[in-house]
């Protein structure tokens, strides 16, 4: 059954403005040291997970959004560190057990829309998809399932305003588009499961990431009208 990604108001704006400061603003170290822009940022998505029942797909329901500032950020990739992100999950669940680490988002920048266009830079990439099992085994193997956004932005030549629509061919209800300004955004869900291993003597997980997902985000077409 499909997983049902839903993002909640607060979550929407963390997305985008990580987004747009790793894209549009340099990242110096010293104040004399050139800096860099267009870069990937990373950060978590944090709330609870509704199982499936009664007839209804598993929900993961994102609350909050927390920027990874320790990542190693490039242009076409982002690392997270993997004690940052163990120090944060221990540090919500002793201070904040009402909210789980149920996903993670990262961005996708680009210098220009036809380049968007092309390689459907919206989606997943391969290193993308290994990840997220390995991001789910190491930080809540207990969960059944995970989400994972992915904020793509690249800068437009003319400003302009367009309201959200969801993705097209194939991808209907797995994510959306809209601009901003001198900026247009896409952003797409896709979900890790925990697998169990029926044969084993002992309970035994695999983790695999999900293209089969409905993204829903109620406040993004009310804010972007």
């Amino acid at each position: 059954m499909t997983v049902q990604i839903i993002i909640e108001d607060h979550v929407v704006p963390q997305l985008f403005t990580s987004a747009i400061e790793a894209y549009e603003f340099e990242h110096k170290t010293h104040k004399r040291v050139k800096g860099k822009t267009g870069l990937e940022t990373y950060g978590l998505l944090w709330g609870y997970v509704l199982p499936e029942r009664n007839g209804q797909a598993t929900r993961v329901v994102a609350t909050l959004a927390t920027i990874e500032t320790s990542a190693l950020r490039h242009e076409d990739s982002v690392t997270p560190d993997l004690e940052s992100l163990r120090m944060k999950r221990d540090f919500f669940q002793q201070y904040w057990p009402n909210l789980e680490l149920v996903g993670t988002f990262h961005s996708h920048p680009y210098d220009n829309l036809p380049t968007v266009q092309e390689i459907k830079g919206w989606r997943a990439s391969v290193g993308d998809k290994e990840h997220w099992p390995w991001v789910h085994q190491e930080l809540a193997p207990e969960l059944p399932h995970m989400a994972h956004l992915i904020v793509t932005i690249t800068g437009l030549e003319r400003r302009g305003r367009a309201a959200p629509k969801e993705l097209d061919n194939g991808e209907a209800g797995t994510g959306f588009v809209l601009s901003s300004d001198y900026r247009k955004f896409w952003i797409k869900g896709y979900a890790t499961e925990a697998v169990m291993d029926e044969d084993a003597v002992e309970a035994d997980y695999s983790f695999n990431t999900l293209d089969d997902i409905q993204l829903d985000i109620p406040s993004l077409v009310k804010r972007f009208q």
